[in-house]
Order: C-alpha cells, then sequence, then structure tokens
C-alpha cells in the first residue's frame, strides 16, 4: 500500500502516526536535543559521523584528488594539440572523464568545507511554527550533486511551516554487501504538505539512522502537544571542538521561532515587514 501523502517520497517505507505518545518510560531525543523551554526546542540534524576530523579528511582527500587531476592534465593536454601522433585522439575521453572527477572532488570539497556545523530544526510550540536551517551537505548523494553550481556551496536556506501541515514518513534504503547479507539505512523524512490535504508541496530531513527508530518523531510530537511528563530533556553532547562555520539564525527568524504567542509572532512579522516596505521605498528613490 503506497504513502497517503502524494507524490510519494523516494524510498518510502511507512506513514508515520502524528500525536502524543505514551509510555511507561521517557522518550529518548537521541541526544539530538540542542535546546528547550516551554516556547520552543530546537533539535539537531547533524550527520552521523561527519565530526571535523572526518571533514579535514574528506576535504584533504577531495583537494589532493583536484591537485593531481590538474598535473594530469598539465601533462596530457598538450600531447592532443601539439603531437601529431594518431594516438593522440585517444587522450580526449580521458581529458573529459579528468576533468569530471575534478569536478565532482572539488563541489565535494567546497560543500563539506563550507558547511555548517549543523543544520537544526526548530518547533515552537506557542505558535505552531517549525523552522528549517538548511544547507547542500545534508542531501548530498542527491542529482543535485551534479547540478548544482559550486558558487553556491555557502547558501543557507530558512523555510518556515506550519507544525499542522507537517506529517512524518519513514524511508529506507538496502545495499547489499559483497560477503553477503544487507546493510540496510532509515530516514525520518518530513513531509508538508497542502493545509487540509494530503498533497506534498515540500520534505525535508528531520534524523538518519542505521537502525530502525522513531525516538525524534515521538519526542517532538509529545512535545508540540504540550505531554511534557514523559519527555527525555537531556541535551545533545557538546564535541570538544566544532567547525569553524556555526549555525547563525537571520535575525528575523531567530525572534519569530523564540516568540511566547501567536501575537507576539504578528508583531515581530509586522515589524519586520515594515522595515522591508521602508527599505524598497527608498531603493525607489
Amino acid at each position: 500500500m503506497p504513502s497517503k501523502y502524494q507524490p510519494q517520497v523516494s524510498a518510502w517505507r511507512e506513514d508515520l502516526h502524528k500525536w502524543v505518545y505514551t509510555t511507561k518510560l521517557h522518550l529518548s531525543n537521541n541526544k539530538k536535543l540542542r535546546y528547550a523551554n516551554d516556547d520552543y526546542c530546537e533539535f539537531s540534524r547533524r550527520l552521523t559521523g561527519m565530526s571535523p576530523l572526518l571533514r579535514i579528511l574528506m576535504i584533504t582527500i577531495a583537494s589532493a584528488t583536484v591537485l593531481l587531476s590538474l598535473v594530469v592534465l598539465y601533462f596530457v593536454i598538450p600531447i592532443i594539440f601539439f603531437e601529431k601522433s594518431k594516438t593522440r585522439f585517444i587522450f580526449i575521453p580521458c581529458c573529459l572523464l579528468v576533468f569530471f572527477g575534478m569536478y565532482i572532488f572539488f563541489l565535494m570539497a567546497s560543500n563539506i568545507f563550507f558547511a555548517p556545523e549543523d543544520c537544526p530544526i526548530r518547533f515552537n510550540r506557542k505558535t505552531g511554527k517549525v523552522y528549517i536551517y538548511d544547507h547542500f551537505l545534508l542531501y548530498f548523494g542527491s542529482w543535485a550533486t551534479f547540478t548544482r553550481s559550486p558558487l553556491k556551496v555557502k547558501e543557507i536556506t530558512i523555510k518556515e511551516f506550519n507544525w499542522a501541515d507537517i506529517q512524518g514518513c519513514m524511508t529506507s534504503v538496502s545495499v547489499p554487501l559483497a560477503s553477503g547479507g544487507m546493510v540496510r539505512s532509515y530516514r525520518l523524512e518530513c513531509v508538508v504538505c497542502e493545509p487540509n490535504t494530503t498533497k506534498v508541496i515540500d520534505h525535508f530531513l528531520l534524523a538518519a539512522y542505521s537502525s530502525l527508530n522513531y525516538y525524534e518523531w515521538m519526542w517532538i510530537n509529545s512535545y508540540m502537544a504540550f505531554s511534557d511528563n514523559n519527555l527525555d530533556g537531556e541535551l545533545m553532547p557538546e564535541d570538544e571542538f566544532t567547525w569553524p562555520i556555526k549555525v547563525n539564525w537571520p535575525e528575523e527568524i531567530d525572534k519569530k521561532s523564540k516568540a511566547s504567542s501567536l501575537e507576539e509572532y504578528q508583531k515581530i512579522d509586522a515589524q519586520y515587514q515594515k522595515v522591508e516596505i521602508n527599505n524598497i521605498k527608498n531603493k525607489g528613490k
């Protein structure tokens, strides 16, 4: 049976129940909780294993590969243009392959280098709003890897959604092993639907797992329903060394996401809309 949320997300496994989860034990947040108070909470979406040391190693390997490719091209391109031997045409497809590999590794190095230390998500239960701090690295490996401009690696995308329009889905991908058996990975995706429909207009990654679990989803659902009694409030551990590029919420979004009521949210929104209108008028003069 397919997902009721259409178009269905890739590698869909199941739709998740959205409401308060009551258990005898505390609901774990998988140590992904960055902050929580009575107004809002912030969850980490840092991918497992992307530690600063791993980042540095991957950047080093990618950069070395790009440099090696440039050296190869330095010696091969003169052969194609200046040698009179017929065999020189054999090097043309080789050069194209080297160019392609160099581009991919350059893109990988620049994305990993410029990615922020985390791509958090905020849930404000007083206003019913959800805020996504997004970077391309979170979805590295998609087709956009080959089509996205390297000049956009610094881009941070901020999105605001209504919690009422968000639903949860679990996706999974299986990879066979050469020695036999299979490795399965899971992703907890959130789909954003048009109000009061099942038509998907956007989606985002909430968490990635090596084993099947729903902890963050259950925790967030209970929190948004003001059911705090069985929520584990342990914050995620602090790293000894964090990546230099920090999370930097825009001022307007930072204030909106921390609002204590819809009235306060509307005042903040009106304030920044007024500033934006004044800026447009000043540019027109």
